[in-house]
């Protein structure tokens, strides 16, 4: 019977954020738009361009792009709507926040739309998501899967896992309900700077060596 009121009042507080959906949104979401090492030498510009709805993706893509141009690349980072054409960067690298199991839409999207030119430039992909809270071989595939869509449709030279951040003041009331109250997940930041830095170093050689390739 507690049960049964339990979710009850977890419906009503749903259909409750239906309705006033409109009045009820979360915080600004920042969507960072900047270049690294303009003034550095190099073979080619490297886009980093990703997804976001709740900003930590945005802030994980910037640092991607900082710790590529500090190892000497030249490094546009841009939200992904404002992205119209990937023509002029000798690299690509996507990421993507992910909600319910699967990348954004805006990013397959981007693809499909960029196909024949994205198959001509090396392109990585990276994402960001609550699945990697914890780190175990399980996760880990379950969150590799998340990209099999769009590696049906490019291939990419690499692929970075990382772990989200749950920010409550970032969501619209919809959204942290249910987290809250159905996924049952709690606020915290689980992203590792390290492991993104390392990856981001090895990436740099691999996108380099694939320019030479094509």
């Amino acid at each position: 019977m507690k049960l049964r009121l339990i979710n009850l009042l977890s419906v009503m507080m749903i259909l409750s954020a239906v309705l006033f959906q409109g009045t009820c949104t979360g915080g600004e979401i920042k969507h960072i738009k900047t270049s690294y090492g303009e003034q550095q030498s190099a073979s080619g510009k490297i886009l980093v361009a990703y997804a976001s709805l709740a900003g930590s993706t945005a802030e994980v893509a910037d640092f991607i792009g900082r710790i590529l141009s500090d190892n000497g690349a030249v490094v546009d980072v841009k939200p992904l709507k404002e992205v119209g054409d990937p023509a002029g960067y000798s690299a690509v690298v996507l990421g993507s926040a992910i909600r319910r199991g699967k990348v954004l839409q805006e990013v397959m999207d981007f693809i499909k739309a960029n196909k024949p030119k994205l198959e001509n430039i090396p392109v990585s992909y990276f994402i960001v998501c609550m699945t990697l809270k914890e780190k175990s071989e399980e996760n880990y595939k379950k969150a590799d899967a998340y990209l099999d869509p769009l590696r049906a449709e490019i291939k990419p030279v690499d692929s970075g896992l990382f772990g989200g951040k749950v920010d409550f003041s970032k969501l619209d009331f919809m959204e942290e309900m249910i987290i809250k109250y159905f996924i049952k997940e709690s606020e915290g930041d689980y992203r590792d700077w390290d492991a993104i830095k390392t990856w981001a170093i090895e990436l740099l050689p691999k996108l380099r060596q694939a320019e030479k390739n094509n």
